[in-house]
């Protein structure tokens, strides 16, 4: 059967749209992903290791007041006492490690500008999606592969070399190829499918993303600079301040328990 060279070409035109709309999607969920990472990063950095240190110290009283307690539970029943407690937390209770991360070199606003903006366009350009062969596939996958590392190190270095190797190689948007009449609808709707199958894909890791425990943080940090506030100076203010009075606390605890 004849297949109408307009609907074919309809579809074809359809298939195409859908892959530059995948294309986009993908970058799109690539940057919200580094963007929660980088800000997870800064939370780290600077609130993290305060809540870590407040912790520890929170700790150190605990232990201070546990000690006293055994003290005195040894002066009323004998030093073979040990109370069910402490029998849990040194047979269950490992110490805890904290994870160490390390901090991100900072970048200025107009580089990463720099960077997003040229990591779209190696994704359109390179994106495996595109490819018209498995041969080029396979190629635009190591090279897209290439392209998310180096963005995801900040580095505007290697995406510019990425960028002058495709200049000069003079890589294009390939069109689909196949057999002619109804063999090849039936290839460009599987594959219409496939790409709208993924589309939907991206929007539920989309939404998944938006429940992540620092994106509503992030969101206040950011509309907070806007009006010249710094959401996490205050955090790490208020957490300085919990750390003194704990610390104070830990200090006469720890006299008191010295004085025994």
């Amino acid at each position: 059967m004849t297949q109408n060279p307009e609907e074919l070409a309809r579809l074809r035109a359809k298939v195409e749209a859908a892959r530059q709309q995948l294309v986009e999607a993908e970058a799109n969920l690539a940057e919200q992903r580094l963007d929660i990472e980088a800000f997870e990063f800064e939370y780290e950095a600077r609130v993290g290791v305060l809540l870590a240190q407040l912790q520890r110290i929170e700790g150190e009283v605990k232990l201070y007041l546990d000690r006293i307690q055994q003290q005195r539970n040894e002066r009323t029943f004998g030093t073979a006492f040990s109370s069910v407690e402490e029998q849990y937390r040194q047979t269950w209770q490992a110490p805890r490690q904290e994870p160490t991360r390390p901090k991100p070199a900072p970048i200025s606003e107009n580089s990463a500008a720099q960077i997003k903006n040229l990591y779209r366009q190696l994704a359109r350009r390179y994106h495996p999606d595109l490819a018209a062969d498995e041969a080029e596939r396979g190629h635009r996958t190591e090279k897209m592969t290439a392209v998310n590392d180096a963005y995801a190190a900040r580095s505007l270095a290697e995406l510019m070399a990425l960028a002058k190797e495709l200049e000069n190689k003079g890589h294009g948007v390939s069109a689909v190829k196949g057999q002619t009449g109804e063999d090849m609808v039936q290839a460009l709707s599987a594959e219409l499918q496939r790409i709208q199958r993924r589309l939907r894909q991206i929007d539920l890791e989309l939404h998944s993303l938006h429940t992540h425990h620092l994106v509503e943080l992030s969101l206040e940090a950011k509309f907070a600079q806007q009006k010249g506030r710094d959401i996490l100076a205050e955090m790490t203010a208020e957490i300085e301040r919990r750390i003194a009075r704990k610390t104070a606390e830990r200090d006469m605890i720890k006299t008191q328990f010295d004085n025994l």
